[in-house]
């Protein structure tokens, strides 16, 4: 019984090892490594512009869109270039936060966010919520989810249609901002974060944090064993 207590207890280890958290945020205040651009449809248009003042404090992401119809959706976006890391394993989960004010023409539920994500030049979104309104000053929205490859749609690129949630492959983030059927409104965003606790292992549950040996290594850690009870019992006699 020992001998398992041991054995569970350093694999455990070993797989508290391989995780790394991961916090990312604007070190420039939007001035520097940030490419903005827009996704639509529809008759719809997006703009994402940094403005030198009214943020929380500093500069401000403006966020506009021109949505006529129901049928037209328009999304800002906003990538930070200057931030690399491997990819987060399939299954790790996240929470993003954003500092937020409503701008002209606000009204209904805000706009839609999207967490971002680029692999190899393209860019991929998952929905993650939508910001509300009103919000007559920055208020500061956390927004969660899982690194779940199906969940994400191509919105750039000529990359696969869905990215790589593997631990390895190189990956940059951001957000985006938009909605359909809001006329002209435009909101305000600062103080982009994302914080992920393991890029390196899914969420613990049970047993699931424990990974399993494969053939030989049950083999070999089964000689082991074998050896080292031979060896006890020459001791004792």
């Amino acid at each position: 019984m020992k001998t398992r207590i041991a054995v569970a207890a350093l694999l455990a280890g070993l797989w508290s090892a391989g995780a790394q958290a991961l916090l990312i945020t604007d070190p420039s205040d939007w001035s520097s490594g940030w490419t903005f651009s827009s996704f639509a449809s529809g008759a719809g248009t997006a703009t994402a512009v940094v403005e030198g003042t009214g943020g929380n404090p500093g500069a401000r992401l403006n966020v506009t869109t021109v949505t006529p119809t129901p049928a037209d959706v328009a999304f800002g976006t906003a990538v930070l270039t200057t931030t690399t890391t491997p990819a987060p394993v399939a299954g790790a989960v996240f929470t993003m936060t954003l500092d937020v004010l409503s701008g002209a023409g606000g009204f209904g539920q805000g706009q839609g966010i999207e967490l971002l994500v680029q692999q190899s030049g393209s860019v991929y979104g998952m929905g993650v919520g939508i910001t509300g309104f009103p919000l007559n000053s920055f208020t500061t929205l956390p927004f969660n989810g899982t690194f779940t490859a199906a969940n994400f749609t191509k919105i750039s690129g000529a990359g696969p249609a869905q990215p790589v949630f593997d631990g390895a492959t190189p990956t940059q983030y951001g957000f985006a901002a938009g909605n359909s059927n809001s006329a002209t409104l435009t909101q305000y965003y600062d103080n982009f974060t994302l914080s992920i606790p393991s890029i390196g292992a899914p969420p613990p549950g049970p047993l699931a944090a424990v990974p399993t040996l494969g053939f030989w290594s049950m083999l070999l850690l089964g000689g082991l064993l074998a050896a080292a009870g031979v060896a006890a019992a020459k001791r004792r006699r």
